[in-house]
């Protein structure tokens, strides 16, 4: 899939896994070496379905609906907002009563060659396996935007982050970063502008792929944030942006 071209689960054909769960693969792995990937789930009804990915850790983000997730022998209530990180070879298991839609965002683990060459060492004491969006301060991506991690080195993380970006109307103007990284509209509306394409309508569950260098720009013409969740590789600041011209992008100056 090339960079910069959005899609959602209306364009993309559904995987039947039962007569109440189906699967959206909105980012197909790209045509690279350990590609990120990204899939929405969506339980019509009560279910229950288990995920255990052997190559891949999981970064899953619940767009709506309620559930619960069992993983480890521990059981836990999710929610729409709430954050899940599993490792290569665990299993999950995630159950409603009603409904629920959740994405699930493949990242290639330590035990494959890049995704070794990207890993950081990680306190393994200090590792969370669910969060929440809001449990943790939000931080200045510039001078009026803003951004809130949900999973980086700090809790768990093996080489990549898990962040939610909060756009005011002003939008984010054309930049581009050094990582790799998969974003989905959790919240809000507007549009995607890239290098390659014209203005592309961003709603919630609309997904894309962000390559390394590849130069875009995000539209909010509405008067509420809008809230785009990232998954990127190699980890570190969902802040870090480079102008088209190369400088870098200051946090308190990026849109100036």
């Amino acid at each position: 899939m090339s960079a910069g071209v959005v899609r959602d689960i209306n364009c993309v054909k559904a995987n039947i896994i039962s007569p109440a769960i189906s699967a959206f693969e909105t980012v197909p792995g790209g045509p690279y070496a350990e590609p990120l990937r990204c899939e929405q789930y969506e339980f019509s009804a009560a279910a229950s379905h288990q995920l255990n990915n052997t190559l891949c850790d999981s970064y899953i983000y619940v767009l709506d609906g309620a559930g619960a997730v069992e993983i480890n022998q521990n059981r836990s209530e999710i929610s729409e907002g709430s954050a899940i990180l599993t490792y290569a070879g665990e299993v999950l298991v995630i159950s409603t009563s009603s409904k629920i839609s959740f994405l699930v965002i493949e990242v290639p683990s330590p035990i494959t060659p890049w995704g070794s060459a990207l890993a950081k060492p990680i306190d393994m004491a200090k590792r969370v396996i669910i969060t929440k969006l809001g449990a943790t301060n939000k931080e200045a991506a510039s001078s009026d935007r803003e951004y809130e991690t949900l999973f980086n080195e700090n809790n768990g993380s093996r080489g990549a982050t898990m962040f939610v970006g909060f756009i005011p109307s002003s939008g984010a103007p054309d930049h581009y970063h050094l990582y790799d990284e998969i974003c989905v509209i959790v919240r809000g509306a507007g549009g995607l502008v890239t290098s390659e394409r014209p203005l592309q309508e961003l709603k919630k569950g609309s997904a894309f792929h962000v390559a390394p260098r590849f130069l875009h720009a995000i539209h909010n013409p509405n008067p509420e944030d809008l809230w785009i969740l990232g998954v990127f590789r190699p980890e570190g600041s969902p802040a870090a942006a480079f102008y088209p011209d190369g400088r870098p992008a200051p946090v308190d100056m990026m849109d100036k």
